[in-house]
C-alpha cells in the first residue's frame, strides 16, 4: 500500500514540473502561437504624448512628492499641453 502511494506521489510531482516549466516544449510552442497571434501595435501621437507624460509625472511625483487627483490632472494638463 506504501510503495503504491509513493509512486503516486511521485508520478505527481513529475507531472507538476513539467506543467511548470517555463521551458517546457509545449509552454514554449503556446507562448510563441500567443505572441504571434498579436500584431505590434503602433501608438497614436495623443497615447504616446500620454504615455510620455505619465513618465514625467512619475519623476515630477517622486521629485517633489506631491500627491492627488488634482495634482495629476494639474499636470498632465499642462504637459499634454506642451508646457511640462
Amino acid at each position: 500500500m506504501m510503495k503504491r502511494f509513493a509512486v503516486s506521489v511521485s508520478a505527481a510531482a513529475v507531472l507538476a514540473v513539467a506543467i511548470t516549466q517555463p521551458g517546457s516544449a509545449q509552454g514554449a510552442t503556446q507562448e510563441k502561437t500567443v505572441q504571434a497571434d498579436k500584431p505590434t501595435k503602433q501608438l497614436s501621437q495623443q497615447q504616446q504624448k500620454m504615455k510620455d507624460c505619465a513618465a514625467k509625472w512619475k519623476e515630477e511625483k517622486a521629485k517633489t512628492n506631491v500627491k492627488g487627483r488634482e495634482a495629476y490632472r494639474t499636470f498632465m494638463g499642462s504637459c499634454m499641453k506642451g508646457q511640462g
